[in-house]
């Protein structure tokens, strides 16, 4: 592997850390194990439409991830240890022209957001569901986002395209496709729950057969920058690439891309996606292909420079051709490089494509999750056990659909990294979409760097997990993790441990959180409140080295005690409390602003500040 180079971060703070302890998860010889228990409501479910996706995201902040599925009505919950549930009614009346999704917390209240994108049908459209926790969500019917009819298209994308600390949404409509016949959509978040449209951008300026939108900082100047292929099916054409120029120019602005080869070869384009195969610390550029003869296309960045790969550079990942849809990037088998899964329409197989860390692939054609028939249309990764590796859905029709678990037996090390943003003003959406993850460790007895960018849309109209994840294959430290935010400010951690879950809190102050004591530096870590701001339930993490007394209390601005949380002896490790926003009594507060205090012999005490919504 070629080793990243040195950087020059902006600002460096001491990363805000909270570890959570990992859950021991089965051993295999085999990565993929099909799921087939029909007690499992996912295997059991019936798939709704083609060309229809899916995400794995943490709806209810509870730690693990739940699945949502374009056209179902509920989600599926994840109770752990590999059980789901039924949600209830949930994200409702999508209608039968749903496609595509994208999820962001775009009010940042603490919870994530539901967008979906469809095509014009009686009262459906394209549909912005806010999530108002505990599995139950309201569909935005008032103002531009509220348009439904307005707004249809075919794939939907978060990102901050204008970096306030609110993410926007851009709707790709596939003029022809579906009764769509008008531009893409461009809605700009107001930052105070609405959004208004921009229709004077290239984006939205010609019809073409616009695919999914995927935002990605390609160039790595500090903005978004926005990528929609072609999908014409029938011909070949430039797909429809965006730069942004708003560091540049100091104004939201977006030119359309004329840089060869990627924006001059003649594609059926349908997923961009963006990110460092060969750990070189830049961003390298892959494409699926729909139209037959065409295989897909992987473009190296030679520093600024785009490479074409072929078969000889790098295997079968360019020379594989089918009706390739949806593209995804993670290190499944945690070595240290990203591997790539690609669903194909029709009856053909998936692809999986292992990363040999030198720069090539070798297609792995034994494996389940490549051996099953289609049609496949969206896919997404994410670790849902919490055994340390990335599982993955691939969605199709009833009888192609299917729930893979990875079951890594090779010992090899990861680390998983949730990021909060602080929000607006000055602090970055508090999903962290956009924000850019390195990760440096000693694999196979030389210096690596791993480089992640966080995505709200990164297959056919599906999306991965929010997490970063990284294979630390023999790594026994992770030397350096750097967080990049899309406000600028750069965090970093050194000697992180792995086989871990982290959650890193930006920090706009100058101070980072977790809050540490000065006599007790390492040995008690308070995390913040999450959700925070809440509209009921909000969860409190702490840390403790060494067996102690601790309390945990909720007080009000005045001073006076509301709640105790926890008052216990603390074996070594993490632990968690809760607070429903009630008094001792279990009678309801009024919203507000609230303190929560941690108190442990040896005279440590620290405290945060938390809001209650009603």
């Amino acid at each position: 592997m070629r080793s990243r180079p040195n950087l020059s971060p902006l600002r460096r703070t001491l990363a805000a850390v909270l570890a959570i302890p990992a859950l021991a998860g089965p051993a295999s010889a085999q990565n993929f194990v099909a799921v087939t228990d029909t007690t499992n409501p996912i295997v059991a479910a019936t798939a709704l439409g083609a060309y229809t996706g899916a995400a794995w995201v943490d709806a209810d902040d509870d730690g693990w991830l739940d699945l949502f599925v374009v056209r179902k009505a509920q989600l599926f919950r994840n109770l752990g240890g590999g059980a789901f549930e039924l949600s209830g009614p949930s994200v409702t009346n999508q209608g039968q022209a749903a496609i595509g999704t994208s999820w962001s917390d775009y009010d940042n209240d603490g919870d994530i957001d539901c967008y979906i994108s469809g095509g014009p049908f009686t009262d459906k459209g394209s549909m912005l569901y806010r999530n108002d926790g505990a599995f139950q969500f309201t569909r935005i019917l008032d103002g531009d986002i509220g348009d439904a009819l307005f707004n249809t298209g075919w794939g939907c994308a978060w990102a901050d395209m204008d970096n306030d600390g609110f993410t926007d949404v851009v709707v790709a409509a596939a003029n022809g496709f579906g009764g769509v016949n008008h531009e893409n959509r461009l809605l700009r978040n107001n930052g105070d729950g609405t959004f208004s449209h921009l229709f004077t951008t290239p984006i939205t300026d010609s019809l073409d057969a616009y695919t999914i939108p995927t935002w990605s900082d390609y160039d790595l100047d500090g903005d978004i920058d926005l990528f929609i292929g072609s999908g014409e099916i029938t011909q070949l054409d430039e797909d429809n690439l965006y730069g942004n120029r708003l560091v540049e120019n100091g104004t939201l602005e977006f030119e359309k891309l004329t840089t060869s080869p990627i924006a001059t070869d003649l594609l059926d384009g349908q997923v961009w996606n963006w990110i460092d195969y060969d750990n070189d610390g830049d961003l390298d550029g892959f494409v699926t292909n729909y139209n037959g003869p065409l295989a897909n296309k992987l473009y190296r960045n030679d520093g600024g420079t785009y490479v074409a790969m072929t078969g000889a550079d790098v295997g079968t990942i360019v020379t594989d051709a089918n009706a390739g849809l949806g593209n995804l990037w993670t290190d499944f088998d945690n070595d240290g490089d990203l591997d790539c899964f690609v669903t194909n329409d029709g009856a053909a197989t998936c692809d999986y494509f292992v990363n040999d860390g030198d720069g090539t692939f070798t297609q792995d054609l034994a494996t389940i999750a490549a051996s099953e028939p289609g049609p496949h249309y969206g896919s997404t990764a994410g670790d849902y056990d919490n055994d340390g590796d990335v599982d993955l859905y691939v969605h199709g029709t009833t009888a192609s659909k299917r729930l893979y678990r990875n079951d890594l037996a090779n010992g090899n090390g990861w680390l998983n990294v949730k990021l909060v943003g602080a929000g607006a003003p000055g602090g970055s959406n508090v999903s962290a979409i956009g924000a850019k993850v390195r990760a440096k460790a000693a694999i196979s007895g030389g210096p690596v760097w791993q480089f992640r960018e966080i995505s709200a849309q990164n297959s056919f109209s599906s999306m991965n997990m929010l997490n970063a994840h990284f294979g630390l294959g023999d790594a026994s430290s992770v030397d350096s993790l750097e967080v990049t935010w899309p406000s600028g400010i750069v965090q970093v951690l050194d000697s992180v441990a792995p086989n871990q879950f982290l959650v890193v809190h930006e920090t706009t102050s100058g101070t980072s959180s977790p809050i540490l004591d000065g006599a007790n530096r390492g040995e008690i870590l308070l995390g913040r409140a999450f959700p925070n701001p809440t509209r009921g339930s909000t969860t409190i993490d702490y840390q403790v080295s060494r067996a102690r007394d601790v309390r945990l209390a909720i007080f009000d601005v005045a001073g006076r005690h509301v709640r105790t949380l926890a008052d216990l002896r603390a074996e070594p490790g993490s632990h968690r409390a809760t607070w429903d926003g009630r008094d001792e009594d279990g009678r309801l507060v009024s919203g507000g602003v609230y303190f929560y205090r941690l108190r442990a012999d040896g005279g440590f005490e620290a405290a945060d500040r938390l809001v209650l919504s009603r």
